[in-house]
Formats: structure tokens, sequence, C-alpha cells
């Protein structure tokens, strides 16, 4: 590989700047305006934007004198150290800070919190003040000022964990990404829409981007109407606000056994995953819808022979729960598969690391495979220390991380092959590591120490996978070698900007919080996490969970029938259908968002390859980008002209 292109460290800067401004932002337009988000899953619709004012700025630095406009790896490195750090925004963040309090604020009489739960949270890592604790939740009264003081240890020992968590991910990215981009050689979809963007010149311009391409502005007009549309109707009722979203399960619901099983059941246009959906391969996309309906036909049939999840005439059979369970051994296969088919270049980094022959260097990787062999067990080992100072168990906190680097590998499997933009686990084991536990070893022999920081550590780190980091990692990497960047300067850069977003986040979190009341904010996830983290612990230390043979069945059903249908995928050349649909069918956002679009995508991608071919397939995939950035500019621009103007516009379908 030819020499590396250094990061400069201007580019640093701006990747600070820019990732910090979106920390900032965010507490107060998500939670407080309901206008806006930052985004959700693997394509955040915040940092794209900022792409694209980025280069439409580096259009009027590129006129001035002198070497003054950014280049286009500058501009990518800073897109991938800010997608990088998103996840601490979105998910990490507003996950603790509400679980830091809700269980002292929640507590009474009634559910004996105070002697069931409070003694297995160590103080080191709450509240210590009832005042900094109800102020959180209440709103500060005039003249009182956010408790910093009280804060500064919890979100210190968590900071901790998480800066840990995050190193951990970065190193196991950092070790597979080289075998996942050059030998497999996966498509890592998503990737286009930030090099479309900034174009294929060294001086990202919107004349140099996909910005300029006619039909480009074809797929771009369809959700730039529809979202305008849906703007202006929340300001002037007179405008016809266009239907996005229709309840199937409304009209099903009503109609009795079997068909009232389908009774959450619906369909929601989201323009940004049609768009991406034209982009992947078609046994992707046919494996995303297909496996949704036979999820859904399968429940219909069980149904007619009186099997639902409310009234099972077998015992103990849940069929919602155990096609979940059954996910779950999937994921656990497709993460095996993903290791074993990265095993040369996870035998290289052993190699490196016990003295032998290793991979020779490459300038463009983020680490060494020996460094990131070394930081991925250090990580580890951290997190093992904190959590045997918290009060868990090593083999509990050990079968945690397991499923914990099952669930990360898996959905960045998905990311990166799939381009699945929001890579959910199935509903029936929310949150995935911990229920998978209790539901296989049960309650019991793991003890309310180790359950409690287990639940904390299962929402936190994976109650919204589609969120987390490592698929955020596995693309940014694609993007440094695809430029051909210094992948170590890149790694400070990463690193610098995510601290940054630590500090700026967790202040303007706390700040929105203690100024309007974590209780009359946006539920999701501030307030929502925290009430099903202590509902579930609540149940689990009344009712202890017992292990159940027909989910360790489902389990172990999932995981062979995955394998069978990896062993064909590869197999044989004319199977039509990959295996990926089978992990996320009865997910929550395949039947909220993924299912129909992607099944449009399939049908539009199909049609135009049978009668036009490829060359009109290529001619047309301007206009699929057009879709996502359509979507995405068009409702980030409204927000951001709605805050000038001293509007706010709700957006619910922007929080979703």
């Amino acid at each position: 590989m030819n020499r590396a292109t250094r990061i400069t460290a201007r580019a640093i800067v701006l990747g600070a700047l820019v990732s910090g401004l979106l920390a900032l932002a965010n507490p107060h337009t998500h939670y407080v305006a309901a206008t806006w988000s930052i985004g959700w899953g693997s394509l955040p619709m915040g940092v794209v934007f900022a792409l694209f004012l980025l280069v439409a700025a580096n259009g009027l630095l590129a006129r001035l004198p002198g070497k003054t406009a950014f280049t286009r790896g500058e501009l990518l490195a800073v897109y991938g150290a800010a997608i990088i750090s998103y996840p601490l925004i979105r998910m990490y963040l507003p996950y603790l800070a509400g679980m830091l309090s809700y269980a002292f604020y929640r507590a009474s009489p009634e559910n004996e919190w105070e002697n069931l739960i409070w003694p297995h949270i160590p103080s080191w890592s709450r509240l210590s003040s009832p005042d900094a604790v109800n102020w959180f939740w209440q709103g500060l009264s005039r003249g009182q000022t956010v408790p910093w003081s009280d804060w500064a240890g919890p979100m210190l020992a968590w900071g901790l964990f998480t800066a840990a968590a995050m190193a951990a991910m970065f190193c196991l990215a950092a070790l597979m990404s080289r075998d996942w981009i050059d030998r497999q050689r996966l498509t890592f979809p998503l990737v286009e829409v930030p090099l479309a963007l900034v174009g294929d010149g060294p001086t990202p311009t919107p004349g140099r981007s996909i910005l300029r391409n006619r039909v480009f502005w074809i797929g771009f007009a369809v959700p730039s109407l529809i979202s305008l549309l849906h703007w202006l109707s929340r300001i002037f009722p007179a405008v016809p606000d266009p239907t996005l979203e229709y309840l199937v399960g409304r009209h099903l619901a009503g109609m009795g056994l079997p068909w009232s099983v389908l009774g959450e059941m619906r369909i929601r246009l989201y323009f940004a995953v049609i768009g991406i959906a034209c982009l992947i391969p078609g046994e992707v996309s046919l494996s995303i819808w297909l496996f949704y309906v036979l999820y859904c036909a399968a429940l219909v049939v069980l149904a007619g022979f009186g099997i639902t999840e409310s009234a099972s005439s077998v015992a103990g059979f849940n069929p919602r729960s155990v096609v979940g369970f059954a996910e779950a051994g999937g994921f656990a296969v497709l993460a095996a598969t993903a290791l074993w088919q990265s095993r040369g270049r996870l035998k290289s980094a052993v190699n490196g690391l016990l003295g032998g022959r290793a991979a020779g260097p490459d300038p463009s990787a983020p680490l060494s495979g020996r460094a990131a062999l070394l930081g991925f067990l250090a990580a580890n080992a951290f997190m093992l220390w904190w959590a045997l100072r918290a009060g868990m168990s090593w083999w509990s906190f050990a079968m945690w991380a397991v499923l914990f680097y099952v669930v990360l590998i898996g959905c960045s499997r998905l990311v990166a092959a799939a381009g699945v933009m929001r890579a959910d686990a199935a509903a029936a084991v929310y949150p995935f590591p911990r229920e998978v536990i209790l539901r296989t070893v049960g309650a019991l022999p793991i003890g309310p120490p180790s359950l409690t920081i287990m639940t904390y550590l299962s929402f936190a780190y994976t109650g919204n996978v589609e969120n987390s980091a490592m698929p955020q990692m596995m693309n940014s990497f694609k993007l440094v070698r695809s430029e051909r960047l210094a992948g170590t300067a890149f790694t400070r850069a990463a690193v610098v900007v995510s601290l940054v977003v630590l500090v700026v986040g967790s202040v303007g979190l706390l700040q929105v919080a203690y100024r309007h009341g974590a209780s009359s904010l946006q539920c999701w996830p501030l307030t929502g996490a925290a009430t099903c983290t202590f509902r579930q612990l609540d149940s689990s230390l009344h009712s202890p969970e017992l292990p159940s043979n027909w989910l360790r069945g489902a389990i172990a059903g999932g995981a062979g029938f995955m394998l069978l249908l990896v062993w064909l995928s590869s197999r044989f050349v004319w199977w039509p259908v990959s295996p990926v649909g089978f992990v996320i069918a009865s997910a929550f956002f395949t039947n909220y968002g993924l299912w129909f679009n992607t099944f449009i995508g399939w049908l539009l991608v199909t049609l135009v390859r049978r009668y036009g071919g490829l060359t009109v397939y290529r001619a047309l995939r301007p206009a699929f980008l057009g879709l996502v950035l359509g979507e995405f500019l068009t409702r980030s621009a409204l927000a951001v002209f709605s805050l000038l103007i001293g509007l706010e516009v709700p957006d619910p379908f922007a929080l979703a």
C-alpha cells in the first residue's frame, strides 16, 4: 500500500468542534422541543447533515487564496470520528443519566426499593444527594444551580467503564476490519452516502459532489417535498399533511384469532431506508422482508391452533419469545461465523503479541494487530475489575461480556455486509444479554448484586443495539482505508473527539435535564430507558426468572437453522436468500420501518434490473442516494430554520 495521507491537526479540531456542537444541540432539540434528533442507527442524520454543511462551506473556502479549503481526506476523517462518538450522544449518556438516579427518585414504601435495590448499587456509582436526585427529575427552582459536585463521582465511574467499553469495541473492530475490507470485500453500503457527498475531487465542494448529478435530484425531490409539506402542515393546518404511516394492525386487531396476533403490524415510509435498500444486493433485501413475512405467517398459523402470547395451549410456549430466542441463537452463529472467517487475521495478531510472525505493517490500519489485541485484553480486564468492585461475580460478567460481543459483532456484520441502517435485536430478548442469561441460567444462581449490575450494563450498553459504537467504527475504518488515511492519526482523532463528546455531552444533557426536569422531557431514551431498567429489575428480584427449556431449545434450534442458512448461502451460488434477515425478523424496527421499505427497494431494483439491465441500474444509483439525502438534509434544514426563526415544529418521525 502507498504511503498514507496524514490527518492534520485542524481536521481533529474541526471534528471535535462539530461533534461537540451536536452533543450540545441534541438534548434541546430532541428532549425539549422534539423537533430534531441527531439520528438513529448506523447512518445518523445529524452527522450526515453536518458533513453536507462542511462541504458547502468548503466550497466557499476553495474560492479564497491559499490552501484554506479542507481536503477530501480531512472531511472524511471528521465524519468518521463523529460517527464513532455519536453513540455517546444518542445512547450511552442518556441511558446512564436516567438510570443513576431513577431507583432513588421512584423508591416508595410500596415497591420497597430502598431494601430491595439500593443495597446492591455501589455508593461510588450513584448520586448521593436526595436534592440532586429530585432536582434532576423535577427541575431546579429559581436561584438553584446544577449540583455538579454530586455528579462528578458517578459520572467519572461510569465514564471510565464507558471509555473501556468503547476502547474494547475499537480494538475488536480494528482486529477484524482489515479482513472484512480487503479479503472478504464486504460492500459497506452506508459508506456510499458520505463518499457521494464529498465527491471524487481532492477538494470537496458542492459542484464536485453528487449534488451536481441531475438524476440525484429526481430522488431527492420526493422525500424533500413530502418533508416540506409535513413541516408546513404543522404551521398552517390548511396545508395537507401527507400520510406516511398506516397501521395495518388496527384493522386486524378486531378480527379475532388468528389475525389479531398481527395487531402491531404497521407500514411507515422511510425514504432513506428505501434508498439504501436499492443499493444492497437483491438476496439481502429479499431476506429482510421475506423473513418478516414468514415470522408473521408463523404467528398466524400458531394462533390458528390457539397458541398465542396471552393464552397458549402448550405450557410455557410463547411464540414471540421462542422466535426471539431463536434469533438470539442466530446472532451467536452470525458472530461465530464472522470470527471464523477472520481467523487468519486474529491468529496473526496473537502471533504478533507472542513475538512470532505477524502481518506486515499497514499505514491505514487504526492499530497494529498486536496493539489491537493487547488493547482489547486490557480494556476487558479493566471492565472485569470494575464489575467485581461493583459487586458482580466474575462468571456472570463473563457471560454478559460474551453475549455483549456476540450482539456487537452480529450487528456490525449486518451493517457492513447488508447495509441494515438499524440493526436491532428481537423485542422478546430486550435487553439482549440480560434476558438470554436469565432464561437459560435463571436469576437465582446469579444473585441480586450481580443481577443489579448486569441490568445496568445490559440496558446502558445494549439497550438500543442499533446505536452501538462498533458498527460505526467499522464504517469509519472503511472510509479511512478507502481514502488511505493514516490509521494511527485517525485513532488519535477518534479518541480526542470521543473524549470531547463525553464531557460536553454530559454537561449539556445535565443542564437540560435540571433546567426542565427530566420527567417533563421527551420520554425515550432519557426517562423511558430508566423506567424499563428498574421495572425489569424489580420483577426479577420479586419473582426471579427460572430457566426455560423452550427457550433453551429455541436458541439451539435458531443456531442450527442459521448454520443451515449460512451453509446454503456460501455453498450454492443459485441460493437466492441471505441469512441476515432471519436474525432481525421479529425486531421492533423491522416491523416499524424496515420490512416494507426494504420490500419497496427490492421490488424497484428487481424491476429495473430485469427490464433495464445493469446499465439503467447504475444510471439510477444517484437517485437512490437522493432518497437518503433528500430525507436527511431537508428535515435537518427545516429544523435549523425553525430554530433560527423561533419556531418549534415537532417532528415525531425524526425521533423514532
